[in-house]
């Protein structure tokens, strides 16, 4: 066997004019999530507000869309999606905690249905390659769901913060690799 060789694929000129900011950017996104992992509690709050306030414009940009051209039907309708946007977001700013429960509901809905769905879709792939993967992912999701599930509603003052905060190491951790691949392209 020859070993493979790997070919350089060059760095976008935009990138690497920007490296600076890509590691600026990835160094903060993994300060702040350190910050959400040691704090999930005050990280998964300011989500929920966040998301709250995010419902209460679409709410009323669904309310202030009804007032445009089209007949009744229509302005019923966004009438009444404006609505339940601007309930759902009154009930998570004014109740947080029901607010960090429904949301940690729907995590722990979406890792279970997502991890089903990857189990039969591995089984499926059987016996082609990476098939153990994909139902090993799948397992691991549907237990996730089921450790989430069975520590609720404590599981919910954290759950929020604790993942956000791992994207953003995550996020940020990317982010500074491919600056400091532009810092070197640059140099190079």
């Amino acid at each position: 066997m020859t070993p493979q060789t790997q070919v350089p694929f060059p760095m976008p000129d935009v990138l690497v004019r920007n490296w600076k900011w890509l590691v600026g950017i990835g160094l903060l996104l993994i300060v702040m999530g350190v910050f959400a992992i040691l704090a999930p509690f005050l990280a998964s709050v300011a989500i929920n507000a966040w998301i709250g306030v995010a419902f209460l414009l679409a709410g009323i940009a669904q309310v202030a869309q009804s007032f445009g051209k089209g007949g009744w039907r229509e302005a019923i309708g966004h009438l009444l999606i404006g609505a339940v946007y601007i309930i759902g977001a009154l009930l998570v700013i004014f109740d947080p905690l029901a607010g960090l429960m429904a949301f940690s509901l729907v995590i722990v809905l979406m890792l279970a249905i997502s991890g089903a769905v990857r189990i039969v879709e591995g089984l499926r792939m059987r016996p082609a390659q990476g098939w153990g993967w994909m139902t090993a992912a799948g397992v691991a999701a549907v237990i996730m769901a089921l450790v989430i599930y069975a520590s609720f509603p404590g599981s919910a003052l954290w759950l929020l913060g604790l993942l956000a905060g791992i994207a953003f190491v995550s996020d940020g951790s990317a982010l500074l690799a491919l600056g400091l691949a532009a810092r070197k392209a640059e140099k190079a």
